[in-house]
């Protein structure tokens, strides 16, 4: 029996019922089809090809261990409803019973390969081939809700195998097809944003290029204050598919990894985060290669197995490029029609429209740059604890009293964090993109300092305030928190810009506390207020 036949019959079977052939010494066992949430309606199917026949399984959880980029090993987990899967559970058995042996000691069932196709629509989009594996460890668990909510119908237990495989290679079994034309676009994704701020990827290629929107995007390092220079790297994920020319870059990191006499290839990389509209944002990448490559499943305890949730197999993808160049097109339209070497000062006034505070609190922050001012409503302030300082005491080798006459006590520099929906604040952008030019140059520390001015408003009326004097940035950076697999089952999902401070200076204002020392005098007519004598009428006389 061939591997391609062993695939068809995970793709035929999964949605049969419990189907059983015997073929000389040589047996397929498939299990019942059993219906799951899953997102985009992938789902992992495993074929186990053992010495004493094939058994065939669905498992709505596949987590990769190694990134197949990695030269550190292979191995994958799954997860799923108990079921009856006898040659599995006879290598689960084997591999306790000879625990203890030599690892060189074989027997009958240690030793299998696994394909994990990826079906969508009764069809294989790509499949990955483990080869050599054997049960690293597994364990049966019921799963709940860690409350009591699970004792309830509508929530419910699932028991489920839990089990770790460890194999000698993989390989990714889709032969590369070109693509027909030389640009793709594969389109909106389908989910769901805040405020419509969506994020493209473009990635171009020596032999074309390819467009894709991912609902999770996280810039992993580029702007965080370093003595040291800092790589530009990002990291994308979504719902799995087979993108042809990534996953050929894909394979091509794999195949190259761990060896120092190949070279891999790079490409370019286009970021950008827009509304819809327009271009809020963006980054151009430079000379990237593909660096960590996952495929996990997104799950909670035991809420898919029960249907109160759901599964979504996802791949995750980093890259780690040359360069970086920021894209800031609104700056330039904040100078209208007047010169730029006419123009001393700028302003810019952004809001950000989603707002679900309690008391109906809106924090407002303007920023006075060297070439202007910039106000800004973020969904979320924090400031550091502003009271915190650091002790230090030098021992002196044990001798206390020396110790003693050193003890020092430091202020912690006021710190404080931005944090909203990616929008249009190009002044910020600007500063922020200045300063990672000189990030890590020995004594730029206190170059191109802000001034940032912090009102809690409550109905218009500013409640608490704070000053923050001669801020620097120290780090910068657009991710996407999605919440587990939540996220893609209620298909919601938030792209964030989040921008941290520290501050030389920090002043808190408190305007209600002023306001009732505050003292009104009566608008009397005071002695100033009369004319000079000399200028009285007739009947008037200096003396």
């Amino acid at each position: 029996m061939t591997i391609k036949n062993v695939q068809n019959i995970a793709v035929f079977s999964i949605i049969a019922t419990i189907a059983f052939a015997t073929f000389a010494t040589s047996s397929v066992f498939a299990e019942e089809d059993r219906k799951y949430k899953m997102t985009g309606d992938i789902t992992p199917v495993l074929t186990f090809t053992f010495r004493d026949g094939v058994e065939v399984y669905s498992f709505p959880v596949f987590n990769m261990g190694e990134n197949l980029i990695s030269d550190s090993g292979v191995s994958f987990s799954v997860e799923g409803t108990v079921t009856k899967s006898p040659l599995l559970h006879e290598a689960m058995d084997q591999a306790y019973k000879y625990r203890f042996s030599n690892n060189a000691f074989d027997y009958q069932m240690k030793y299998f390969d696994v394909d994990a196709a990826f079906i969508k629509e009764g069809k294989s989009i790509m499949s990955i081939d483990y080869n050599t594996c054997r049960i690293d460890n597994y364990q049966v668990e019921t799963l709940d809700s860690n409350d009591y909510e699970s004792y309830f119908k509508d929530v419910g237990f699932a028991v489920v195998d839990k089990i770790d495989f460890v194999c000698s290679g993989v390989d990714i079994d889709k032969k590369f097809v070109k693509p027909a034309v030389s640009f793709t676009d594969f389109g909106d994704s389908g989910f769901k944003f805040a405020k419509d701020t969506k994020t493209f990827v473009t990635f171009m290629y020596d032999n074309g290029a390819e467009k894709i929107q991912f609902p999770v995007f996280n810039l992993v390092s580029a702007y965080e204050e370093s003595q040291e220079n800092v790589i530009a790297e990002f990291k994308v994920e979504g719902v799995l598919e087979y993108y042809p020319l990534l996953y050929k870059a894909i394979k091509n990191s794999k195949d190259v990894s761990g060896m120092t006499y190949a070279s891999n290839i790079d490409f370019d990389a286009k970021v950008e985060f827009t509304n819809g509209e327009e271009t809020l944002r963006g980054f151009n990448f430079r000379e990237c290669v593909v660096s960590d490559a996952k495929i996990v499943t997104k799950a909670d305890k035991e809420e898919g197995f029960t249907g109160k949730s759901g599964f979504a197999v996802v791949h995750q993808l980093t890259f780690t490029c040359s360069g970086i160049k920021p894209i800031n097109s609104n700056f330039e339209k904040l100078y209208g029609d007047t010169p730029i070497w006419k123009t001393s000062q700028l302003s810019n006034v952004y809001m950000e429209s989603l707002q679900n505070t309690d008391q109906g609190l809106d924090v407002f922050t303007t920023f006075t740059f060297a070439n202007g001012i910039e106000t800004i409503e973020f969904s979320m302030f924090k400031q550091s604890e502003v009271l915190t300082a650091t002790e230090n005491v030098n021992n002196e080798n044990g001798n206390t009293g020396v110790a003693a006459e050193k003890f020092t006590r430091k202020t912690v520099a006021p710190t404080l964090e931005l944090r909203g929906i990616v929008g249009d604040y190009p002044m910020l952008y600007k500063h922020v993109d200045n300063n990672r030019k000189i990030q890590s140059v020995a004594g730029s520390a206190l170059k191109d300092l802000v001034d940032l001015d912090v009102e809690i408003v409550s109905n218009g009326e500013v409640v608490r305030g704070f000053n923050y004097s001669t801020c620097r940035v120290t780090d910068y950076t657009v991710e996407t928190d999605p919440n587990n697999e939540e996220s893609y089952i209620k298909n919601k999902f938030a792209l964030e810009s989040i921008f941290n401070f520290e501050c030389q200076g920090y002043t808190p204002n408190n305007p209600i506390y002023d306001a009732m020392f505050e003292i009104e005098s009566a608008n009397n007519i005071s002695s100033a207020d009369l004319r000079n004598t000399q200028d009285w009428g007739k009947g008037f006389y200096v003396q």
